[in-house]
């Protein structure tokens, strides 16, 4: 899977040539990757196609001019050392390029110093012959094979070029290729959804338009010509691709393609994919017998755009996962084959700065990594990097990291949290070991071993091994051994101790399959090594809970090959040696309807039955292969039906193996995981297709009749156009899914900003389906596959809780997916949404059980409470009849101290569990006031603001209710109705006694002019009343608000204090003055006295010990770090810029640690003088902040204001946790000390 990240490049030739002809046509790329070429109205553009693109030069086209006869189309070989490009006028020009680039070569001074220019060119790209065409402009070109290729023209033709011929062909029309064809086949024969079977089409009708687009497969021998009669022809020579021979006949099979301008052919899935005139794409799958059925429709990223514009272009990915669509106007599009838009050139757009405004021309790196893009009227072109993302197949128990990785050609990014707090991504990023990467380029090949501790990367020769934990890269030692093999398929991890890489030897070029160990690569690091008749395409492993496993290969001669897979560790050596050994078993040639897969995956039949089988009986076994073979699992090509395949079965039934096929999921599959690490029989298969993603478990039976008798599916989520599954991690418990995130990077250096893409992961929970599925076992699905459940699968008990399901809940719980799994799944189980049948007995049960297991975390009420919000009301009583009533879990909930989920229960308190017609009862009412008041209370205690909060905003909500116009006309009319009866119960009066405004009362709320700065502001006039409310009507509430306010003032935590004040609207300024008035009457007393005696002391003033305990506040709740000396001049040269800026008159030399993090950490300055501004009134407070911020001047004045302060000074140096400040504070009272005896006062006692 390849997504793209980064900023777009864009290159052009610099400096210009001196026949400059203006702008970009079109782009290509050598098959091999080493060289790009660019086509202008007159010349041909040569750029290096490695690592660095580096502009080589130009070469003319003969004969080329811009007014006359500007070329138009060009085409490389697959080979990529010939090279066509058609004029305007009908000229076929046929050139040789001889152009070897290596990445080593770029880093040479040659290329850096622009000397390899047009005159060096000359014979490296020769013009070879000159071929014209009798009639019609070329329109496209198109690949023909390795021997010929296609050209579409104004006149409705195709005409068959020979590549190495260099001469016409063949000329194709409608007419030509009905009267040639060897069969035909209409519209309403080939199975269409939308055709009328009422009307009949001849052959005369359908084949008698012109032919506007043409494509071909070599791979599956196709050829797909669009018509422009509104019909597509699939069509299957007699020569194959072979288009050079003159007796060629087609099989011709007709679709339905209405106003579609554009078609492509996706070989590896089988796909086509439609392009209509009006900007719309279509993709439908390929049958055997070349029917057409509809995969997906619509580009569903783009339903905000009004007016899509025709698409130029349609090109697949050289892997064909990633289908490419160009818009004259939008620009690209790249899109999964499932219908997942992944990127979008809009997703660049930038007022500030030129993106890409349309799109001429495309194309696809021949590694994927790299996207060219050509936009209109530009003169070079632009190029997106892709980053390659694997995973590990399977998910097993163990791990530390997150077994999903991305890879480009210079570096490796690890799956983290983006430090921004942009969610999981690919934050930690590894440079590729850089010889490696420069001598091997490109980086095709990865794997990620099941605990995400190692990666395996694959370049041209070799590979290396990436250890996660110590962060370290290791490549084979000997580079002979290195330049030996290069690896043709995806590496295979075995058991996180080996690598299995399927290569081909560059001497022999004969295949094998080798094993190398996780270890140091040295000479003993190659394990195993097995020679392979044919090209391995695909390799997987299945393994039971022991050692027993089983390896699973897939040729190009569509056969599987298994061999049992043995581990041995060496436990007599110090080091941890590891010996494997490999048994071949047997080959076994897939039937037709198994032809080349485009996924795979095995199942150990250990993991199949109800019971597993246990080691030793299975290992008894071993001598009869027959009964005991792996199934696979394969995603075909096609439909991308899901099909299970029994190598058991098809072993002994050699005659006959559609007995050992299976269909799982008949279509729409694109790619599967298997979880290992769920606590229940069967095997667990997770599945994303364009139907969503699903959760597959399967299971056996006991006596191996039939494949997986009983396959339930449950739905884990909806199909998601903007997010692609990517990996399975059972160590963060849950599938990623990845997409493209835009970010804007701020201007350097005076340029304009620019927008870069990065990827980011988004985590989709699936575990609540194991525990639904655990619930189900035994028990018909709704969704399950075959009707009706065998009588030999034994049915199981209904919620078995065992060590293993304790054990995968643990691990739940470390990687925080607990709560949000246990909620959905109760939830599921109470609104009856589970996919079983279960009685009503049967779901009390199943709810008593679940809430008895939850019972044994903590995360138990979490669970509850968020479950409870979730249901309906009128399902509330199916939970509470396990629980208890709702004032009950209440108390539970106190007495474990769970006050948010407390909170969350007033509401069904007040309800009483149900949902009455009447609305809510008097005795519900005065529950749900007084459980408000005693959680309001703990609340203040706890210093919980957002729960205070919370709280006064829902007894806002009920008091408002009570005195709205609606119920005084229910009270007028029913005097001794409900309301009133509340009323008189808990005290509501709409007329309240006067207001708290007493200058003797410290608790003085704010009027209701000063809370919204007018009448206006109803919701917090509404809190207000409320406030006032509790306040008078619960004397208890009053005490708490008091003792918590005093509290927090003398224990130094201000801003707590003032975020409680603003939501009791309480005066703050009032309090603080009412509540320190004692203090501020004692400074003032011994500030009038002429001297300070040696009898003073701070015991003589009992209010000035708030200071130690006011300054340690200040610390803890600013998170200030405390030293025991000062380390001012170590930070002087790192923080003098923000002391230019701060403008304090702070002493750097006598800093502590809490000085150079306040002064260096944003708005932190700020945010301490608010403080000392909000508690100016009390001068004990005003001088702790100074003596924080370390302002001499405005302690010397203090000190000079109240001499008493000199005291509580040396009473605050005197705790050792403040020993950092005694020289500053020293130095202030011997500051005032020198300005005593200036004036003749009698200096401070010391």
């Amino acid at each position: 899977m390849h997504l793209v990240y980064g900023c777009p490049a864009v290159y052009s030739w610099d400096p210009q040539p001196n026949d400059y002809d203006g702008r970009s046509l079109a782009v290509l790329s050598s098959s091999v990757g080493n060289y790009i070429v660019v086509l202008s109205s007159t010349q041909l553009h040569f750029w290096t196609g490695t690592s660095d693109i580096i502009y080589l030069g130009s070469v003319r086209i003969n004969g080329a001019t811009v007014d006359d006869d500007p070329a138009t189309h060009f085409l490389l070989h697959a080979r990529g050392d010939y090279l066509v490009v058609t004029t305007l006028q009908r000229r076929i020009l046929f050139f040789n390029i001889s152009l070897e680039v290596k990445n080593t070569e770029v880093l040479a001074p040659l290329y850096h110093d622009n000397l390899l220019r047009t005159g060096s060119f000359a014979s490296r790209v020769r013009f070879l012959k000159e071929e014209r065409l009798e009639f019609g402009i070329v329109t496209s070109l198109a690949s023909g094979g390795s021997n010929c290729f296609f050209v579409c023209t104004t006149a409705g033709v195709v005409c068959v070029m020979g590549w190495f011929q260099q001469k016409l062909l063949h000329t194709w029309s409608c007419r030509s290729l009905g009267r040639d064809a060897l069969s035909f086949v209409p519209l309403d024969e080939m199975g269409e959804e939308h055709a009328d079977s009422s009307m009949r089409v001849s052959r005369g009708d359908i084949l008698s338009g012109s032919i506007l687009d043409v494509c071909h497969s070599s791979q599956i021998k196709l050829t797909v010509f669009l018509l422009s009669n509104g019909y597509v022809v699939l069509a299957q020579s007699n020569v194959g691709s072979d288009f050079t021979r003159d007796d060629i006949a087609f099989s011709l099979k007709c679709a339905a393609a209405t106003c579609v301008a554009r078609v492509s052919v996706n070989s590896r899935h089988m796909l086509l994919v439609m392009a209509t005139d009006a900007g719309d794409v279509m993709c439908k799958w390929i049958g055997e017998d070349l029917s057409l059925k509809l995969m997906w429709n619509g580009l569903k990223c783009l339903r905000g755009v009004k007016r899509h514009g025709p698409i130029g272009e349609l090109l697949w990915s050289p892997d064909e996962e990633l289908l490419c669509v160009g818009f004259y106007h939008l620009g690209v599009f790249v899109l999964h084959y499932s219908g997942v838009c992944l990127c979008s050139s809009m997703l660049f757009h930038n007022p500030q700065r030129r993106v890409v405004q349309g799109c001429i021309s495309f194309l696809w790196a021949s590694h994927g990594h790299r996207l060219f893009v050509v936009e209109p009227l530009s003169d070079g072109f632009t190029e997106y990097s892709f980053g390659q993302i694997i995973s590990s197949p399977c998910g097993e128990t163990t791990g530390c990291f997150t077994p999903i990785v991305a890879f480009n050609n210079d570096s490796l990014r690890l799956a983290g949290n983006f430090p921004a707090g942009g969610g999981p991504t690919f934050n930690d990023v590894v440079s590729v070991r850089s010889q490696y990467a420069i001598e091997n380029y490109p980086l095709t090949q990865g794997a990620v071993s099941p605990d995400g501790g190692s990666v395996v990367l694959a370049g041209k020769n070799g590979f290396v091994l990436f250890d996660c934990l110590s962060h370290r890269w290791s490549a084979l030692r000997e580079k002979k051994q290195e330049a030996e093999f290069f690896c043709v398929a995806q590496p295979l991890w075995l058991s996180n101790i080996a690598v299995v890489m399927p290569v081909r030897m560059n001497r022999s070029r004969n295949f094998e399959l080798r094993v190398y160990a996780r270890r140091c690569l040295d000479e003993n690091a190659l394990l195993y090594r097995e020679p392979l008749e044919r090209m391995p395409l695909q390799v997987c492993e299945c393994h039971e809970e022991f050692n027993d496993m089983f390896i699973l290969l897939l040729d190009s001669s569509n056969a599987l090959l298994l061999w049992r897979c043995v581990i041995a560790h060496d436990r007599h050596s110090y080091l941890p040696d590891v010996k494997i050994y490999l048994e071949f078993i047997k080959r076994t040639q897939l039937p037709d309807g198994l032809v080349y897969p485009v996924g795979m995956a095995g199942i150990h039949p250990a993991r199949k039955g109800a019971k597993r089988t246990s080691f030793l009986s299975f290992s008894s076994q071993r001598n009869g292969y027959e009964n005991a073979l792996p199934y696979a699992l394969f995603i075909l090509r096609g439909s991308h039906a899901l099909v299970s395949f029994d190598l058991g079965a098809a072993a002994t039934n050699t005659s006959e193996t559609s007995s050992a096929i299976k269909i799982l999921i008949s279509d729409g599959v694109c790619r599967i995981w298997i979880d290992y690490s769920v606590p229940m029989d069967g095997s667990v298969v997770i599945v994303f297709g364009v139907h969503g993603i699903n959760f597959l478990h399967l299971l056996g039976g006991e006596d191996d009749t039939e494949i997986f008798p009983v396959v339930h599916e449950y739905a884990v989520s909806e199909f998601d156009a903007e997010s692609i599954p990517v990996g399975l991690s059972t160590y963060n418990g849950c599938l990623f899914t990845a997409f493209s995130t835009r970010e804007v990077i701020g201007s350097i250096g005076g340029t304009s900003s620019t927008v870069s893409l990065r990827i980011s992961l988004k985590p989709l929970l699936y575990n609540f389906c194991v525990l639904t599925a655990l619930t189900c076992m035994g028990l018909p699905s709704l969704e399950t596959v075959n009707k009706k459940t065998p009588s030999n699968v034994n049915p199981f008990p209904l919620l078995m809780w065992n060590d293993h399901l304790l054990y995968w809940l643990e691990s739940m719980r470390r990687n925080g997916t607990f709560i949000p799994n246990a909620d959905y799944f109760l939830h599921t189980l109470i609104s009856e949404t589970i996919l079983c049948s279960l009685d009503h007995d049967s779901r009390l049960a199943a709810v008593q059980a679940t809430v008895s297991l939850l019972r044994r975390y903590s995360e138990f009420y979490s669970v509850v409470v968020s479950c409870m919000r979730m249901l309906d009301v009128s399902q509330w009583r199916k939970l509470l009849d396990v629980l208890g009533s709702p004032l009950e879990f209440f108390r539970e909930c106190i007495e474990n101290r769970r006050f948010e989920e407390s909170a969350q229960l007033l509401r069904v308190i007040m309800l009483d569990g149900n949902f009455p017609d009447d609305g809510a009862s008097v005795k519900s009412l005065e529950a749900t006031m007084l459980c408000a008041v005693h959680l309001f209370v703990l609340a203040l205690w706890r210093r919980n603001v957002p729960l205070v909060h919370d709280l006064l905003r829902f007894m806002a909500l009920l008091h408002t209710e009570l005195v709205s116009p609606d119920f005084e006309t229910d009270r007028k009319a029913n005097g001794s109705g409900v309301w009133k009866r509340f009323l008189t119960a808990v005290g509501f009066q709409k007329d309240l006694p006067q207001d708290f405004s007493l200058e003797t009362e410290q608790l003085c709320l704010l009027t209701p002019e000063e809370v919204s700065g007018g009448p206006s502001n109803s919701e917090m006039l509404q809190r207000r009343s409320v406030v006032e409310f509790v306040l008078r009507k619960y004397p208890k509430v009053r005490q708490a608000v008091h003792d918590v306010f005093s509290e927090s003032l003398f224990a130094g935590h201000l801003m707590v204090l003032r975020d409680i004040s603003h939501e009791l609207f309480i005066a703050l300024r009032h309090f603080v003055t009412t509540k320190t008035q004692s203090t501020m009457r004692t400074l003032r007393t011994k500030a009038s006295d002429d001297a300070v005696t040696e009898d003073d002391s701070c015991e003589g003033t009992p209010e000035l010990m708030h200071l130690p305990a006011l300054f340690d506040g200040i610390h803890d709740e600013l998170g200030l770090p405390r030293s025991l000396r000062c380390i001012g001049t170590e930070f002087q040269d790192s923080v003098i810029h923000f002391m230019a800026t701060e403008e304090t008159g702070s002493n750097m030399a006598l800093w502590t640690t809490a000085q150079s993090y306040v002064y260096t950490t944003p708005r932190m300055v700020e945010t301490i003088l608010g403080i000392r501004d909000l508690y100016s009134i009390w001068d004990e407070c005003v001088l702790a902040v100074n003596v924080v911020l370390m302002i001499e001047d405005a302690v010397i004045q203090q000190i000079q204001a109240a001499p008493t302060f000199v005291k509580a000074l040396q009473h605050l140096i005197a705790q050792p946790q403040n020993a950092g400040y005694t020289t500053f504070v020293q130095g202030c009272i011997n500051a005032y000390d020198t300005a005593n005896l200036s004036t003749g006062s009698m200096p401070s006692a010391v």
